[in-house]
């Protein structure tokens, strides 16, 4: 699920050959910034728990840390060129032209290249892949001014184009509805039979609409919703807090281990595991508050399992 990169900047022309109705690229988060443009071939992406669909001509944005999934719809060949990069360009833009534009320009979302400046979209995206592809001693000064050009070309258009900004999917707006009231209480103890009372479907119609639309099972999505948010904490956590959820997972973990002796998993006589057991309950209500608010709250541990 996590995806990282080796490097600041990579660009890759990727294409794709379905033989049947419909290909999905596994479900990911990464901590990079990732665009990529369609250049043949229709697609639906759950992006930050909307789904959109779009075809060529459209340039998806998909900021660091946001959940996402693609399927490629119909047969065919379908290609995209995918650009990733860390956050030196937009901090640069930012410092430009103000903090609000580059949020905005950032936003998970699709965008419709009008017509007229498809040409020049493609013709700068090539020169970025000539770029990476072949480099020089130059190469790293073209690419950065490169990527700068093309996210001040996706400003310009967010603000000053008319219709380019893709609305979500209006056909599954339920769906809709169903992922954001996931991804907004993820931490509350959602079942599939609760949710579909809720929103006033059946359960079997919620299970198979959710996994057509999305590309996630029910229980799939709320699970990869929680495993982003309790790294998006972890990012966020200073390195003290770090060592005591160290401390208090750890903790966890050999409890569990060790409770497996009931179950057959282990050989440990019955001494040394209430020893150990002592021993490590110690370290858990020393780091207790800590652990609960990280992981007990998000039911992290005992309900993704």
């Amino acid at each position: 699920m996590f995806q990282d990169m080796s490097k600041d900047f990579d660009i890759k022309r990727i294409k794709r050959s379905n033989t049947g109705c419909s290909a999905v690229v596994g479900s990911h988060v990464h901590p990079f910034n990732e665009i990529f443009y369609l250049s043949s071939g229709e697609c639906t992406s759950f992006i930050d728990h909307n789904i959109y669909k779009f075809g060529k001509g459209d340039l998806v944005i998909v900021p660091s840390g946001c959940l996402h999934r693609t399927t490629y719809n119909g047969k065919g060949m379908h290609e995209r060129i995918v650009i990733s990069f860390r956050n030196e360009a937009t901090e640069w833009i930012e410092n430009q032209t103000g903090k609000e534009l580059m949020e905005n320009c950032m936003k998970p979302g699709v965008v419709n290249i009008p017509e007229k400046r498809r040409d020049y979209v493609v013709a700068l995206l090539d020169k970025l892949i000539f770029e990476n592809d072949s480099p020089d001693e130059l190469s790293p000064a073209f690419i950065k001014v490169g990527l700068i050009e093309l996210l001040l070309f996706i400003i310009r258009c967010k603000n000053y184009e008319e219709n380019v900004i893709k609305e979500i999917d209006v056909d599954n707006r339920i769906i809709q509805e169903v992922a954001t009231y996931i991804y907004e209480h993820y931490a509350d103890n959602l079942s599939l039979e609760y949710v579909a009372d809720k929103f006033n479907l059946s359960r079997s119609y919620l299970s198979k609409k959710f996994k057509t639309a999305t590309g996630f099972g029910f229980k799939e999505y709320i699970i990869n919703v929680r495993i982003q948010n309790a790294c998006n904490l972890l990012l966020e956590t200073n390195q003290l807090l770090i060592l005591h959820l160290n401390v208090a997972l750890m903790t966890v973990i050999i409890l569990e281990m060790l409770s497996g002796k009931q179950r057959g998993y282990l050989h440990i006589s019955t001494v040394r595991m209430k020893l150990f057991k002592s021993a490590f309950i110690i370290l858990y209500l020393i780091s207790y508050n800590i652990f609960n608010i990280i992981v007990l709250k998000m039911d992290f541990v005992y309900k993704v399992r």
